[in-house]
């Protein structure tokens, strides 16, 4: 259960970026309740997909190390071209791990689902000035 509520807590801050400073003033209890709703609809977007629950499981375990493995990524590397080497590699096994579980077009549908929500998030949000 602690590490579902990390994962959501990086997905939705991911997500929110551009909305740092927002992200930033919340309480833990406020982020947690984002990431919630955040992971609960994206369950409902995936399930309109047609993905069973052992899927969104995998999912979720892939999601769960690939964000780890980021924060490994981040610590660990010495120079910065290092880093993006590695962030690169650790996206394409995760894209690779996608697309053995959900298939290539489902995986480009919710990659779209999720560009397409964090600009209209983006788009909610005050711009820096």
């Amino acid at each position: 259960m602690k590490k579902m509520i990390c994962l959501l807590a990086l997905i939705a801050g991911t997500v929110l970026t551009a909305g740092a400073q927002n992200w930033e003033n919340m309480t833990d209890e406020q982020k947690a309740q984002k990431a919630k709703e955040f992971r609960e609809d994206n369950q409902k977007y995936l399930k309109s997909l047609g993905l069973s629950e052992d899927q969104m499981i995998d999912l979720d375990n892939v999601n769960s190390c690939h964000a780890f493995a980021l924060e490994r990524i981040a610590h660990y590397s010495k120079d910065e071209a290092t880093k993006k080497k590695n962030m690169e590699m650790a996206n394409s096994a995760r894209k690779l791990q996608m697309d053995l579980i959900m298939g290539p077009d489902n995986r480009a549908k919710y990659e779209k689902y999720l560009t397409d929500k964090a600009m209209k998030i983006q788009g909610q949000l005050p711009q820096k000035q």
